[in-house]
């Protein structure tokens, strides 16, 4: 994606733009991102490489209006690109901001339920892998146990590390919805609860402000066994798509934290 390329497209996007810089941002490994400024305003253009994101860019247009994320300006779903309002900040530090979990609690709620995520369906995937077959006695047993749960379910980011929640001056902001879809809120949860390396106490707090911003309490069950056994999960799918694509430093770090947690099962 050159300069010339970048200016045609935004060119097709409004044509009174004036590009002042462009620049490629290294953060994402799914897809191609790129900070584009004009006079007045930031853009971010991204290039999605592995699937058209229907649902989560319909999805972001509901939740710009509530100041949750971005919105997107123009798509072109041909050539697999959109271009979003750009968000200025760093990535989140804490992630027990009661306006982040205000933020997530809407999210949740959001009326448009599609297919369920199949969590063991994206396990599958990586069946044959040496990682998956190590962790293979703790996967099936936080398997069975999340099946003996009822599920929690509600319209999810499933991609909710402390890198795609962005910070600043006005707020904590959410980005990247290539993999919304509904799924059972604990995997949202358990996201929040590795990435950000939350304690005993602190997903405690994290369950209980959490509960406590729903519009019904009594639909959500706060159970410390089951965000553990969901975030064994969504540890094994980290380590196992980091791996895929030889993040090895990333996989060292997400082992360690596993092994940690695994104890507690």
């Amino acid at each position: 994606m050159n300069f010339d390329k970048i200016s045609a497209l935004f060119s097709a996007f409004n044509p009174q733009l004036v590009i002042t810089h462009s620049e490629r941002l290294h953060s994402g490994l799914s897809n191609d991102n790129f900070l584009i400024r004009t006079s007045h305003h930031a853009y971010l253009l991204k290039v999605y490489r592995e699937h058209w994101p229907v649902i989560g860019l319909t999805a972001q247009l509901k939740f710009a209006e509530l100041s949750i994320c971005s919105r997107p300006l123009w798509t072109d779903q041909t050539q697999r690109i959109a271009i979003f309002e750009y968000i200025e900040g760093a990535t989140a530090q804490s992630g027990l901001q009661p306006q982040l979990i205000s933020k997530l609690v809407h999210l949740h709620q959001y009326s448009v339920l599609t297919e369920p995520m199949d969590i063991k369906h994206e396990l599958e995937y990586y069946l044959a892998t040496p990682i998956y077959q190590h962790y293979l006695s703790n996967i099936e047993h936080a398997l069975a146990r999340i099946n003996a749960f009822e599920v929690d379910l509600g319209f999810c980011h499933n991609d909710l590390v402390k890198e795609n929640i962005i910070e600043n001056e006005t707020g904590m902001y959410l980005i990247d919805f290539e993999y919304a879809k509904s799924n059972d809120v604990y995997f949202d949860l358990a996201a929040l609860a590795v990435s950000f390396k939350l304690n005993e106490k602190q997903k405690i707090d994290l369950l209980t402000v959490y509960q406590n911003k729903r519009s019904n309490r009594a639909a959500f069950q706060h159970s410390m066994d089951k965000l553990v056994c969901f975030e064994v999960i969504f540890l094994v799918l980290c380590i196992c798509w980091y791996s895929a694509r030889n993040v090895e430093d990333k996989v060292t770090t997400l082992r360690a934290q596993l092994d940690n947690l695994i104890i507690k099962l």
